[in-house]
């Protein structure tokens, strides 16, 4: 799986209010599978977020199915 970004500027309708989910993949080597985390977050906080873990090495999506049971991003204040 490969990360695609956008930059957080372009097309940005901030608000306080998480629009887009944030799926998260990490390989596991061992027979238990892969660990798959969602999360919901705002536009920016997405692109922001998404931008850092692509760098880092992690597959990434970013979409716009929220859901109401979504977790917050974790310390979302860091990709404000």
């Amino acid at each position: 799986m490969t990360g695609t970004t956008h930059p957080a500027d372009g097309n940005c309708t901030c608000s306080d209010r998480p629009t887009r989910r944030v799926i998260v993949y990490f390989e596991n080597q061992d027979t238990t599978g892969d660990l798959v985390l969602e999360y919901a977050a705002t536009y920016t906080e997405a692109c922001e977020f998404a931008s850092a873990a692509v760098r880092s090495g992690l597959a990434i999506t970013v979409d716009r199915k929220i859901r109401p049971d979504l977790r917050p991003l974790p310390c979302r204040r860091l990709w404000r």
